[in-house]
């Protein structure tokens, strides 16, 4: 017997006219593309520190992907090689996300995030007057000063450091229609966390078919399994990725049965539309599949 449909959500989900007005408007002193280094959302190895993108989504609920968006966002704003300090004030930011009463209990929220950010040495705050001005650091989270990657590297490179710089500073880079277009305001923390994994593996190449197994997700990025399979699906209700199932070993002559796993390819063309999250209609997975992470299943 065939298992029943179930709504996994009834209504379209889209940014407002003011987070749009917004988001135009924060456009005008935006980078293009934003950079962001791979370090900020991987490791190398289960040794290493949770990477900080792991560490801005856990035990936050929905603080922490305030803190996530926050913290982008200010990369997105840094024009120049060296930080700038930002004054903007937190309404403003509020209604760039879309928050709940953006002037009061949405500003509220952008104050909390910054107090974290401040905390854990993502960014340093001088308080004056009715506004706090916002110098954004390192995205190690080692309170060191802020440098865009790719003059970093280029400056480790010319002092001798045997071309290091272009390792340690590897990044990716993120369309600013990804905040003038509504993107950043409707995906929530998973969502963009695994919209930065898919990003990292792609090497900025659209239309390619990533996968990864779900203890490499879970050694190098550190993302709980709710996280990726809930970031993964909003993803594809986004559609800013199509993910299809292809066999691992279907080459090896010898092989007893075919060996599944789940391929997934990311649509950056997407962000130049209107975001949008449409309302899906989920079949529930058969037990033997529910073991897997939405990353791969076998």
């Amino acid at each position: 017997m065939q298992a029943p449909e179930t709504p996994s959500s009834r209504t379209l989900k889209a940014p407002s006219a003011q987070a749009l007005r917004m988001a135009e408007s924060a456009g005008r002193t935006g980078r293009r593309k934003a950079q962001v280094r791979y370090s900020f959302v991987q490791r190398a190895s289960l040794e290493d520190e949770v990477p900080p993108l792991a560490r801005m989504l856990r035990g936050g609920g929905r603080g922490g992907q305030v803190r996530l968006k926050l913290y982008l966002s200010y990369l997105w704003l840094q024009r120049e090689d060296q930080a700038r300090e930002l004054s903007i004030r937190n309404g403003a930011w509020a209604t760039l996300f879309d928050l709940k009463d953006p002037q009061t209990a949405g500003a509220r929220r952008i104050s909390d995030a910054q107090a974290w950010l401040e905390e854990n040495n993502f960014i340093s705050l001088a308080r004056t007057g009715r506004q706090n001005l916002v110098t954004v650091l390192s995205e190690t989270g080692n309170g060191s000063p802020w440098i865009a990657p790719g003059a970093a590297a280029k400056k480790e490179k010319e002092e001798g450091l045997l071309g290091l710089g272009a390792v340690v500073h590897r990044y990716l880079q993120i369309p600013q229609t990804f905040w003038t277009r509504g993107h950043i305001s409707v995906l929530s923390g998973a969502g963009i966390a695994m919209f930065l994994v898919l990003l990292t593996e792609n090497g900025g190449l659209d239309e390619r078919a990533l996968w990864f197994s779900p203890r490499e997700a879970d050694s190098r990025f550190a993302l709980s399994e709710d996280t990726r399979s809930k970031g993964l699906h909003e993803l594809a209700a986004a559609g800013l990725i199509t993910t299809k199932r292809r066999p691992v070993n279907e080459t090896d002559f010898q092989a007893d049965a075919l060996h599944m796993r789940n391929v997934h390819y990311l649509h950056l063309d997407r962000l130049k539309d209107t975001a949008e999250i449409k309302p899906q209609i989920r079949r529930p997975r058969k037990k033997k599949e529910e073991s897997g992470d939405g990353l791969e299943t076998s």
